[in-house]
């Protein structure tokens, strides 16, 4: 088993590590923790990191597919909360333009001006 960083500065040991502790933090952390939602922050200080520290780890070659798919997971557990009308739109949007690199079209598309009018409840979206 090769160790690549040193154990005092080591997130994870290997490759297997990284999936055991990922799946641990979903399938066993969140579930003993019924409180806490599932976002980037609270997984970085599972992990025993920082939020940046989790986004520098993203472009590793061995953990970052891992870690992204991970913080995939977290986007579509927020939406789906936001979905059933327990997670306020804003705060939803807020979140995955800083933590999961979403962007409102308007940024896309710089110069191209479009107005888009929703008619309706969201509370009946919600349903």
């Amino acid at each position: 088993m090769n160790k690549r960083r040193p154990p005092e500065e080591a997130v994870f040991l290997n490759a297997e590590d990284c999936i055991s502790r990922l799946c641990a933090y979903f399938e066993v952390f969140l579930t003993e923790h019924p409180d806490t939602v599932a976002d980037v922050e609270s997984l970085a200080d599972y992990l025993g990191t920082t939020r940046e520290g989790l986004f520098a780890l993203e472009k590793d070659r061995v953990y970052g597919f891992e870690l992204r798919k991970a913080r995939n997971r977290i986007a579509a557990i927020k939406k789906q909360l936001a979905f059933r009308g327990k997670l306020p739109p804003a705060v939803l949007s807020f979140d995955l333009k800083n933590n999961h690199g979403y962007r409102d079209k308007s940024e896309d598309t710089a110069g191209e001006a479009e107005t888009v009018v929703i008619k309706g409840s969201a509370k009946d979206w919600a349903k």
